[in-house]
């Protein structure tokens, strides 16, 4: 299961070199040297991709340099390697996990996903140019969660050219982080995004991973339909009963089932929506996502009555606050 489309953290190959080893120069050399054979095949592919203007014995010198360069920038002939061999497939791996909104590396506590971010946020890693997206995108998640949107959108932008360039995850991804920015600010804008977003849904791999981007996709689309005038809460409740359940992960279960609670509850359907809520609630801990599971409890605080109401938004909060999310506290200020 790929990191970041599913509950496990992502597990990166020993042989591989990853953050917690320090993926510093001489860790992505020595990756080179093993994938292809030897330091020496290495460097003459790289002479090969500039037709030799640099014989094999000089490249294989700036290589074993650049082993001594720690996390500083590696110059020339690291940024010819990064473009001829990229980074090891692990290292994509975990960074399209902690960027992804759907995984649970947004379950961790704020400042430790800031630090986090920080850490891989250095070369030899942020000289590729699909880490760089994957960055970006990480960054901005991070914003988000601290209610500061312009610094979410001012991430992205300075990845523009990398986040085109990338697969359509990255580019779903980008979609929907601005068309939650501009659901707050410019709401005119968002079907746009989300229609640029539902277009890419069929180049995903996995199936896991399309069901989460479905999942949040009704979730943009439902909130629209929510905020129209007069709202239209039963073509929210149908475009959510259209989400696939069978084989579906605990992520898209819990946001369906909160869709379908707060649909329900906006069209008088109070104990079918209560009930729908706790469903949100016990998907949300089946899958590790502490976050869905405090928008779940939140949601059922409004809906219920009485102690279960005040118990339910206590729990919400003391989670919110461990979580120090700003976003979550709002929303539940809200």
């Amino acid at each position: 299961m790929s990191p970041a489309h599913g509950h496990d953290p992502g597990h990166v190959p020993d042989a591989e070199p990853t953050a917690a080893s320090g993926l510093e120069w001489q860790a992505y050399v020595d990756w080179l040297a093993e994938t292809e054979g030897s330091l020496t095949a290495a460097a003459d592919r790289l002479a090969a991709r500039r037709g030799y203007k640099d014989d094999v014995a000089t490249v294989e010198r700036a290589l074993r340099r650049l082993r001594h360069r720690g996390n500083r920038d590696g110059g020339v002939w690291g940024a010819r390697a990064l473009e001829a061999f990229g980074v090891p497939g692990g290292v994509t791996q975990r960074l399209e996990w902690m960027a992804s909104y759907h995984s649970r590396f947004t379950d961790l506590p704020v400042p430790l996903c800031a630090d986090l971010v920080r850490a891989w946020d250095r070369p030899p890693i942020n000289g590729s140019r699909l880490v760089q997206a994957w960055l970006a995108l990480a960054h901005a998640s991070v914003a988000l969660r601290r209610s500061d949107l312009p610094a979410a959108v001012a991430h992205l932008d300075a990845a523009r050219p990398a986040i085109a360039a990338g697969p359509p995850e990255v580019r779903i991804e980008d979609a929907l982080v601005r068309a939650y920015v501009a659901s707050r600010s410019d709401p005119h804008a968002v079907a746009d995004l989300l229609r640029a977003a539902s277009a890419l849904l069929e180049g995903v791999k996995g199936a896991e991973a399309r069901a989460c981007f479905h999942a949040r996709i009704t979730d943009h689309t439902t909130y629209a339909l929510g905020r129209r005038t007069p709202p239209d809460h039963e073509a929210a409740a149908a475009l959510w009963n259209d989400v696939p359940m069978a084989n579906a992960p605990p992520f898209v279960l819990a946001r369906r089932a909160s869709g379908l609670a707060y649909a329900r509850w906006k069209m008088g359907l109070r104990d079918e929506a209560e009930a729908l809520a706790r469903e949100a609630a016990e998907h949300a801990g089946d899958g590790g996502h502490v976050r869905l599971r405090v928008m779940a409890l939140s949601l059922l605080s409004r809906i219920a009555h009485g102690s279960e109401a005040e118990r339910a938004r206590a729990r919400a909060l003391s989670i919110a606050q461990r979580l120090d999310d700003e976003t979550l506290r709002l929303r539940l200020r809200r």
